[in-house]
């Protein structure tokens, strides 16, 4: 989920439990109800609004990105802690 909070990029990775039945056939968020995205959108925009912070939730992405953005991630904290795992 690509989101902005207080003007930095602050994107949301949704986990799929893969021994939960109920969802583990879903495999991108194409497969996830417009309901529940919405439902998300909703809890992302008012819990940063209790804590008084702009949010913008701009737009839900596939999984290619998911996938970019962990390998990403796990580059800068290599880069920025060390280590090889």
């Amino acid at each position: 989920m690509r989101m902005v909070d207080q003007g930095e990029a602050d994107d949301k990775i949704i986990p799929v439990a893969a021994d939960d039945i109920s969802v583990s056939h879903m495999s991108n968020i194409s497969e996830i109800g417009e309901h529940f995205r919405s439902e998300l959108r909703l809890f992302f925009e008012e819990y940063k609004r209790l804590e008084n912070k702009t949010v913008l939730v701009e737009d839900f992405q596939d999984v290619r990105v998911a996938k970019e953005n962990i390998e990403t991630a796990i580059v800068d904290y290599r880069a920025k802690f060390g280590g090889s795992q």
